[in-house]
């Protein structure tokens, strides 16, 4: 029965995505009820897809319009480098006690910022409480093409400055206590495209892990 999530991610460009193409990093709260499954979802990605709507587009998610918070859709600057500059975005999602709606928010340096949220009304009483956190990369593209690079580009086992990362992993407990994940376990379905360092805990980074890889995946 947990309540949310609060991860840090860094942010890379993606080149050459073709049309009807992703690749994205994400954070999500899961719920499955009856065998039906619900999703919030919110990360970053690098899009050139006409076939499904992200942020804004889509009903439901309501922006709060807060002074300084992100526009959902909005570009993402500046972005990491290559054995350079490394940039990150945190961000939570988290039921709310008093509306019990759920709330994005922008989480950098423990000062949250109120991105928006998604009523509770959108669920019928179906979405309480989350049964799986996914911290995640992906990409999707058409059968018989190639796909975009994951992440920086650069498979997990390079590490720190080369590439991409999920870090500082948190959960909101059944309390709505930030803690430490009770379990974590680590799901690569295509191990000839894209890795990850596997998931361990370091100082600073708390539960962490890299991944991603180059643009050569296909079928």
């Amino acid at each position: 029965m947990l309540q949310g999530t609060r991860a840090r991610i860094s942010v890379w460009g993606i080149p050459n995505v073709n049309y009807n193409s992703e690749s994205a990093v994400f954070i999500a709260v899961w719920n499955e009820n009856n065998g039906n499954y619900y999703s919030m979802v919110a990360g970053f990605h690098t899009a050139n897809d006409t076939t499904v709507c992200y942020s804004t587009i889509c009903q439901g998610f309501v922006v709060s319009n807060v002074s300084g918070a992100p526009v959902p859709g909005g570009k993402v600057a500046p972005l990491s480098t290559f054995n350079g500059k490394d940039y990150f975005v945190t961000l939570s999602i988290k039921k709310d006690e008093k509306t019990q709606d759920w709330s994005l928010y922008r989480d950098d340096n423990n000062n949250p910022i109120l991105i928006g949220w998604w009523p509770k009304a959108l669920f019928n009483k179906t979405f309480d409480y989350a049964t799986k956190i996914i911290w995640a990369g992906g990409v999707m593209y058409h059968q018989n093409e190639t796909s975009p690079s994951m992440g920086s580009g650069h498979i997990g086992c390079e590490g720190a400055n080369k590439a991409a990362y999920i870090s500082n992993i948190k959960i909101f407990n059944e309390l709505g206590q930030i803690a430490d994940p009770y379990v974590i376990n680590d799901i690569t379905d295509r191990y000839d495209c894209f890795t990850t360092s596997g998931v361990k805990y370091s100082s600073g980074k708390a539960y962490n892990f890299f991944y991603g890889g180059p643009a050569v995946c296909n079928n």
